[in-house]
């Protein structure tokens, strides 16, 4: 119980640490720095996207080569997106 309550504590800690550091990063970095950052997690974004919607086709040639029926399964449109 105790490793529990420390694994908790640790990870509180770690949570908060980090946020505010991201928050003093923000704060000081100058705005091209922060511009770059955003145009590097939009094409990483964007990268997720494209890998999804191959994984998706892919899933799909599967299921039409294997004969299994689409009906069953959630179409990937439908998923929750959770960013």
């Amino acid at each position: 119980m105790k490793r529990i309550f420390w694994l908790i504590v640790g990870i509180a800690v770690g949570v908060y640490a980090v946020t505010r550091l991201k928050k003093r990063a923000q704060i000081l970095a100058p705005e091209s720095v922060q511009e770059s950052a955003a145009k590097l997690a939009a094409a990483v974004r964007h990268f997720g996207d494209q890998v999804r919607e191959g994984m998706a086709e892919r899933e799909t040639e599967l299921r039409d080569a294997l004969g299994i029926e689409n009906a069953s399964q959630t179409d990937s449109t439908q998923r929750e997106d959770y960013r």
